[in-house]
């Protein structure tokens, strides 16, 4: 009931939009990467093209495409109740999957529209085959479809290796030979398809050199590499404070829980509560083995508690996306670009390469990357914008304040016309010239002013009726205006 009342309600986050749009990507003929900035591994967004192509273009989309999210969601809880029962029994298991579902991090993080979830879900499968003894290929192949989701499954590779070692758990050469062939299948046909479309130099910039950078600029990176060594002790220690007299995989998979968050911790260079999905299926085996039946009361009536508040009491926060996705829809047609932070409109491609997210924001603020906004606006003609905000860099943000009109949650090229009836043209194109009451008539560049024209780039003056804008044409046409802004105080 409650994921049934937060998948109508609960924010759109906009990682979410930003995953999507590289959906988009696909289904437009575009490839990612080459021609649309991401920086996270393809088969997630490859996966779900179909249905994005399916569905269209359509403002409600991120509500529809929250849908295979549920199935992941479903497996996943089968796969940890599978695994619990494997590990400890049924009544272990019964109460692995009530708290995993209902544990706010997961609960929220799963019902978004987010590759994690299809990482978490192979690596589950993954740790199924090997406590079924399925064939090495197969729990090879399960971990390469992870990598392809998501890079972070490098964590989970040095995960089963350092717990390997640990608890003495031995491969023969063979296994691991067919295992390693399997993991390469799915990795290797995507890094043919790519360098044979041009696009590999692109896929290593985007998802090594464009995310090492991060390491670049957090300085409170020394802190994680100094208490490694401490944190890596201690899970040697509880490991061999707790080794059973012979090996069990409750004692391997203990250990690999111990080793995963030592090693996040210590080394990966941007951390986030979704970076520890795949954990949270194995911890909480092992929080429902650890407690009895009271105490899983508890944790339960503190969760749903806890989803309350970080869900904002399900209150609806998904209607400001739609309706800025409605205005989108109708302000610009296929085709036509529209600048975004990171690809919330999803349905336009973007004249700035890069996804202003938080990584790339630092990278601009840094010097690491450029703010080429009001050059690739020009270049691109590009007359659509998102709204203004605090997220956008101080350069681009300045450009677009200054040639762009708000008209709701969208902003259009033009400018209000000053009292000596002068004013600037940034992004060359056809526009009119409106006042609260429709279309003005007057003398524009001294010309007498009867309609739409095309209007270069520079300095203009439009003389007669005053308190005036100037808007690219096709946005009034299309039913906006400066003077009635949509949703402006939403």
């Amino acid at each position: 009931m409650l994921r049934a009342i937060a998948y109508f309600r609960y924010r759109f986050d906009s990682d979410e939009q930003q995953h999507l749009h590289v959906v988009w990507g696909w289904t437009a003929g575009l490839v990612p990467y080459r021609d649309v900035f991401d920086n996270h591994t393809p088969l997630f967004h490859i996966v779900m093209a179909p249905l994005l192509a399916l569905l269209g273009e359509r403002a409600d989309i991120l509500l529809w495409m929250r849908a295979p999210m549920l199935l992941l969601f479903g497996v996943t809880i089968w796969a940890t109740f599978d695994v619990a029962r494997r590990l400890y029994d049924e009544q272990v298991a019964l109460r692995a999957v009530v708290l995993l579902a209902l544990f706010p991090p997961f609960f929220l993080k799963s019902l978004e529209f987010r590759p994690d979830n299809a990482w978490t879900l192979f690596w589950m499968l993954a740790v199924l085959a090997l406590l079924r003894g399925a064939r090495p290929l197969v729990i090879g192949l399960l971990l390469g479809c992870a990598l392809a989701v998501s890079i972070k499954t490098t964590l989970l590779l040095a995960t089963l290796a350092g717990a390997a070692i640990l608890t003495r758990r031995r491969w023969h050469t063979r296994w691991l030979l067919e295992a390693m062939a399997g993991f390469a299948i799915v990795p290797g046909v995507l890094a043919i398809y790519f360098a044979s479309v041009g696009a590999w130099d692109e896929l290593v910039y985007c998802n090594f050199v464009f995310n090492g950078k991060i390491a670049l600029i957090r300085k409170e990176l020394w802190l994680g590499r100094a208490l490694f060594p401490v944190m890596a002790g201690i899970a040697i220690w509880l490991a061999r404070k707790y080794r059973p007299a012979t090996f069990t995989w409750r004692w391997f998979f203990g250990v690999a829980s111990g080793v995963f968050t030592a090693t996040l911790l210590g080394w990966w260079i941007l951390i986030s509560p979704r970076d520890f999905l795949a954990l949270m299926p194995i911890a909480a085996i092992f929080v429902a083995a650890f407690l009895q039946l009271r105490g899983v009361s508890v944790a339960i009536v503190l969760s749903v508690l806890a989803l309350f508040y970080y869900a904002d009491r399900f209150e609806n926060h998904t209607d400001w996306h739609i309706t800025m996705m409605q205005q989108a829809l109708r302000l610009t047609h296929p085709g036509e670009m529209l600048l975004d932070l990171k690809g919330e409109t999803i349905y336009r491609r973007r004249p700035f390469y890069h996804a202003l997210e938080n990584v790339a924001r630092t990278q601009l603020a840094h010097g690491l990357l450029q703010d080429t906004i009001p050059e690739d606006v020009i270049r691109t003609r590009t007359y659509v914008a998102q709204a203004d905000g605090p997220l956008w860099p101080p350069r681009g943000r300045a450009f677009l304040s200054e040639n762009f009109l708000n008209i709701g949650r969208l902003r259009a090229a033009g400018q209000m016309v000053r009292e000596d009836g002068t004013f600037s043209i940034a992004v060359p194109g056809e526009y009119v010239v409106v006042n609260e009451h429709g279309e003005v008539r007057g003398r524009l560049d001294g010309v007498p002013y009867a309609g739409a024209r095309q209007l270069a780039a520079g300095a203009h003056r439009f003389e007669g009726v005053k308190h005036v804008a100037v808007l690219w044409a096709p946005a009034f046409r299309r039913g906006h205006s400066p003077f009635h802004p949509r949703d402006l105080d939403f």
